[in-house]
């Protein structure tokens, strides 16, 4: 698969059918993926949205802080097969994520 100015390729779940009918917690397929051209519009969007909600409660954490001033932020998401974005959080069996947060005293 070719990058072109319209999409990048991304290695994403394949969309699923719900069923209704299937209980537990492993999902037919789980572990699968397929790589899939990305609109780049489509990314952008959910990346804009994303952050500027995260830039928003960061802010606010950054505000109360006090002398030691957050620094740096990382965070860990995942691309979905529509362009959307999901944060990486321990919902799924065997998914581990985390927001880092570092603080530091102003020079």
């Amino acid at each position: 698969m070719a990058i072109n100015a319209n999409s990048l390729p991304f290695l994403v779940a394949p969309p699923e059918e719900i069923d209704n009918q299937t209980k537990g917690i492993f999902r037919p397929g789980d572990g699968d993926a397929v790589l899939k051209a990305i609109p780049i519009e489509a990314l952008r969007t959910s990346l804009h949205e994303t952050t500027t909600a995260l830039r928003s409660l960061f802010d606010e954490i950054a505000a109360q802080s006090g002398r030691m001033k957050l620094r740096q932020v990382h965070i860990g998401f995942e691309v979905t097969a529509t362009g959307g974005i999901q944060l990486i959080g321990t919902s799924q069996v065997g998914s581990k994520g985390a927001i880092t947060l570092v603080f530091g005293e102003e020079a």
